[in-house]
């Protein structure tokens, strides 16, 4: 017979027990809600590609990490994003190290020319390979200025020159003196280095400023002609590419030292796999199929023969020196590069 007096340590086990889950419970089953801004606008390319960034997070970390996601730098300018991060008002930004190079010069080394579009594969692990010294030196930088921790680096768009309305680049002089837009930082001192006139507008500024003559070319994708209907006003491109264009991913490193080891380890391994897949599958096959779109909008497609390419890779050598000066980083950034044959 049970007695009152039998029922008590089974009642006490019973509370603390029913205690002890409720509080493990709660611990396991806690979300990590990351504040997710983004460059890109929910039609991008680049954005799209996100999308399988997000569910790989979310179904590695049985749902324990979720995004809200701000498109097209809702929640901060693109110019303040980093800060931002750096600062703790957004968690996450993806967005290109072109636009912060006043604040991290070391970051916009993958803007340089030639230097991804001459071997992808190979550069894309240069820029994410956790032993090397190269990938040290930009992480390092990062956390020291930013207070940020870069995920992966997605080697994107090879950017080449288009032509306003009929304007066809076809030589070195035919860029001189040309108003032609570049992003920023390393992007625009090559422009300058091919003795046009840069102009640093945002990339929604770009179609009225074709349509204007406010430019008479860009230095873009060839994907804008298709997803920011720059063939509408631009009727020319010239291959091969001067540089390529990169997304970068950062957390900021206080929520990232908050969150627990595994999935810390989720995020990282994620954005490895996710960044290789984007850089190396994901972005050449896109190229292709723009390219066949392209075409079939009559734009013209030039190429700048052989020494004329000799004549600009010459014309743009003093970026790398300009770089080196930079910071002690860069020039250590520049001198790998030519090390490992990325710059001659």
């Amino acid at each position: 017979m049970v007695t009152i007096r039998s029922l008590k340590p089974m009642l006490v086990l019973s509370f603390f027990l029913g205690f002890f889950l409720l509080f493990t419970g709660n611990v396991f089953c806690k979300v990590y809600n990351i504040k997710f801004q983004m460059a890109w606008h929910t039609q991008h390319p680049e954005y799209k590609a996100y999308q399988k960034f997000i569910k790989m997070v979310e179904e590695e970390s049985k749902g324990k990490i979720k995004f809200t996601v701000f498109p097209a730098s809702q929640l901060v300018s693109r110019k303040e994003a980093l800060s931002a991060v750096k600062n703790g008002i957004i968690d996450m930004l993806a967005s290109s190290a072109a636009y912060y190079h006043g604040m991290v010069p070391e970051g916009d080394v993958d803007w340089l020319p030639y230097v991804s579009s001459l071997d992808r594969s190979k550069f894309w692990h240069l820029m994410n390979d956790p032993g090397s010294e190269f990938y040290k030196i930009v992480h390092d930088a990062y956390l020291k200025k930013a207070n940020a921790i870069l995920l992966t680096t997605i080697i994107c768009g090879n950017e080449v020159v288009i032509g306003r309305d009929h304007i066809a680049f076809k030589t070195l002089e035919d860029l001189k003196n040309k108003k032609i837009r570049a992003a920023g930082g390393v992007a625009t001192r090559t422009v300058l280095a091919l003795g046009a006139n840069p102009v640093t507008i945002a990339t929604g500024e770009i179609y009225p400023a074709l349509q204007r003559g406010t430019v008479d070319g860009i230095v873009f994708p060839v994907y804008g002609l298709k997803d920011y209907k720059f063939y509408e006003v631009a009727k020319t491109y010239t291959l091969p590419p001067l540089y390529t264009w990169n997304d970068d991913l950062w957390i900021n490193k206080r929520y990232f030292k908050r969150l627990p080891k595994e999935l810390q380890k989720v995020l990282k391994d994620c954005a490895y796999k996710w960044g290789k897949w984007a850089s190396l599958e994901y972005w050449p096959n896109y190229a292709k199929e723009i390219q066949q779109w392209v075409a079939s909008k009559n734009v013209e497609k030039h190429h700048f023969p052989p020494e004329e390419v000799e004549r600009i890779k010459g014309a743009v050598k003093p970026v790398s020196e300009w770089y080196s000066k930079e910071s002690k980083g860069c020039n250590r950034l520049i001198e790998i590069l030519r090390e490992k044959g990325f710059i001659k």
